[in-house]
């Protein structure tokens, strides 16, 4: 179970493509609803816009990763997200689609 285990290792080109996939997604009028239903049961509360979105967010994004080698899972979808931040420095969409997918789960000025 080794092999389970490693990070798949994704060119830029591939880390972007995923993560154009992820943002289409998260916009798609399937899982829309289940983001807005959480920004709106969150209302202004940062931790609790967290606590109720990260979960939703990560869940539709591992069906995504999953074509790209990374586990349908938790640590797979950080990761994927530990991939993605290497890259964003470097490549200007990567970061765009970055901080949009950020903005559906964390309250605006965070970080990670």
């Amino acid at each position: 179970m080794e092999g389970t285990s490693k990070q798949p290792q994704l060119s830029v080109g591939e880390t972007k493509q995923a993560l154009r996939e992820v943002v289409v997604a998260l916009q798609s009028p399937e899982n829309l609803p289940r983001i807005e239903a959480g920004l709106a049961m969150a209302g202004d509360d940062p931790m609790k816009r967290m606590m109720l979105l990260t979960p939703i967010v990560l869940d539709i994004e591992k069906e995504v990763i999953a074509k790209y080698g990374f586990t349908a899972d938790q640590p797979g979808a950080m990761k994927f997200l530990l991939l993605v931040k290497q890259f964003e420095a470097a490549d200007s969409e990567i970061k765009s689609l970055y901080d949009i997918l950020k903005a559906k789960f964390l309250p605006p000025g965070m970080a990670i």
